[in-house]
């Protein structure tokens, strides 16, 4: 009996060894694993989303610019990983992550002066406060009156820190004109959220848009689509990603296809070149049809046509060094005629000569229009059919090659 005690004591011990020992890890993709407004982890860095503590260590939590909702009276927290979770020292207490969330996000969806992107569009930021200063991490241009990203840009350099001209809403003059675009932008985000938060909700109101139609989905549905992927930021700069305005309807094959491909392979190229002049550009063109009965129907989600289902996703890849870029261009259009390809690919496509684009070339399905039909195209060529793109693409772009391959800064 005394052997049989000793043996079961053993193992409650090296379980419970084990599970002091656990680390505390943070999945930064995880929406369920983290708290509504996450704060930054300013002591470890995060690796392909995952932030890990040893046992014992302590970890700095940062609510940039605001406070925990827990803890009121502080912006700052540093914690203790125990048994995977956290102790906070100050009071005791062991706290899950979710428990540790700041009173607001750490980041922010701004309207900000961007270079070419002139009213009606709207130019906004999506930033972060960090050392003192306010850090840009990625610069959009919004189409407010019909609710659609039209390009967002960010740059590969370390921190995604772009330069931007200095603007605060805090110290903006208030008057009645401001105020007002400040209400229609707050009502945009609004819809918006409303909007891609839920295909389900998403996929009814396209059903409801066509109910008097005669049409066929063909067991395709839409589904939100982050245009620029998490993948592209460093660290937890990822989590701005989440805005609704980075997000538009994108048939499910086609996101889960040539589009996803396409964004593996560009996150692949930043990792690449990361401490070159690299920059990343991604946008919308055009409002996507469907065909009904002898006519083709353009699809808007909501009245007035707003929030248009977009014809084209598109990304460039700029390497300002080298003066080499490549535009990648997906139809979103899974339903596309074998008759209708030749007026669909505006450029002649360049793809076969493009060694780096190795997840979209994968068995060719690039080519197939149900993942996406996706083809590659010269700056100067793609330009002359998407005119609305950051302005320091259209300047000088004329001794631009072909971005046909990679060299690693290792």
């Amino acid at each position: 009996m005394d052997t049989l005690l000793r043996a079961v004591l053993i193992v409650f011990c090296f379980k419970y060894a084990a599970f002091s020992d656990s680390p505390c890890t943070i999945e930064l993709e995880c929406r369920e694993c983290i708290p509504d407004n996450m704060p930054l982890v300013t002591s470890h860095r995060s690796e392909n989303g995952t932030i890990t503590a040893a046992a014992g260590d302590e970890v700095v939590l940062v609510c940039s610019g605001g406070k925990f909702l827990a803890y009121p009276l502080r912006d700052t927290l540093t914690v203790v990983c125990k048994q995977g979770r956290y102790r906070v020292p100050h009071d005791g207490s062991l706290k899950h992550l979710i428990e540790l969330g700041c009173q607001e996000n750490v980041f922010e969806d701004v309207l900000h002066e961007v270079a070419g992107c002139a009213p009606p569009l709207q130019g906004r930021a999506y930033q972060g406060a960090g050392g003192g200063r306010v850090a840009h991490v990625a610069a959009l241009c919004y189409d407010a009156d019909r609710g659609l990203l039209r390009h967002a840009h960010l740059t590969a350099a370390r921190g995604n820190d772009l330069r931007l001209p200095p603007h605060s809403h805090h110290t903006a003059p208030l008057t009645l004109l401001g105020n007002f675009n400040h209400m229609f932008d707050a009502k945009n985000r609004q819809d918006a959220e409303m909007l891609y938060s839920d295909d389900a909700r998403l996929n009814r109101r396209l059903h409801e848009l066509l109910k008097h139609e005669p049409h066929t989905f063909a067991d395709q549905t839409l589904t939100a689509v982050k245009l620029l992927s998490p993948h592209y930021f460093e660290d937890q700069n990822m989590r701005v990603t989440d805005f609704a305005s980075n997000k538009a309807a994108v048939w499910r094959s086609v996101a889960a296809g040539n589009l996803l491909h396409l964004q593996r392979d560009v996150a692949r190229a930043i990792r690449l070149t990361h401490s070159r002049a690299v920059a990343v550009v991604t946008g919308t063109q055009g409002v996507a049809e469907m065909r009904t009965g002898h006519h083709q129907t353009r699809l808007f989600l909501k009245a007035g046509e707003r929030f248009p289902v977009p014809k084209y996703i598109w990304m460039v890849v700029v390497d300002y060094s080298r003066r080499r870029a490549l535009a990648v261009v997906v139809l979103n259009d899974p339903f596309v005629a074998v008759s209708e390809i030749k007026e669909a690919v505006f450029c002649d496509s360049a793809c076969n000569a493009v060694n780096w684009i190795h997840e979209l070339k994968k068995n060719r399905n690039y080519e197939t229009p149900v993942y996406g039909l996706a083809f590659c195209c010269s700056l100067q060529n793609f330009t002359k059919v998407v005119t609305d793109v950051p302005s320091d693409l259209r300047m000088n772009i004329s001794d631009f090659g072909v971005l046909t391959d990679l060299t690693s800064d290792e």
